[in-house]
């Protein structure tokens, strides 16, 4: 059974066309987790002033970022085969990358830019106090 899945898996990094897919579906996911750590960061910190603006306006901006990678997918077709898709790829991870690095600081194990409470001190308050024995 697990040499089927494995099997699956493998049909998505046979040629180019499905490892572009492939990409873009990672891609939406780390959008969407990164989407919601912040978003649960800012509506459940107290420190944080949760701001339905902003949440739309991180929305909006990471569906542009994502329609200007779809749209580079024909772009790459104007230039030569191998250093357009190349091209391609290193926008990709690149930008994969970049999602990572913004979920890894909401959980506070990278640096980012953010200026606000860091997710993981939230997550560590609410099980710390939820743990309340009356302990000290």
């Amino acid at each position: 059974m697990q040499l089927d899945m494995f099997t699956w898996l493998q049909l998505w990094l046979e040629n180019d066309n499905s490892k572009v897919v492939y990409l873009l579906a990672l891609i939406l996911i780390a959008n969407i987790i990164d989407f919601l750590l912040g978003w649960l960061n800012a509506k459940f910190n107290s420190k944080v002033k949760f701001s339905s603006s902003k949440a739309i306006y991180g929305i909006a901006r990471k569906l542009i970022l994502f329609i200007l990678l779809v749209f580079f997918i024909p772009v790459s077709l104007l230039v030569p085969y191998p250093i357009g898709i190349g091209a391609l790829y290193v926008l990709f991870i690149g930008y994969l990358v970049s999602e990572i690095n913004s979920i890894l600081s909401h959980l506070k194990l990278s640096e980012d830019d953010k200026s606000v409470d860091k997710f993981a001190d939230f997550v560590h308050k609410i099980f710390s106090s939820s743990k309340g024995d009356g302990k000290q």
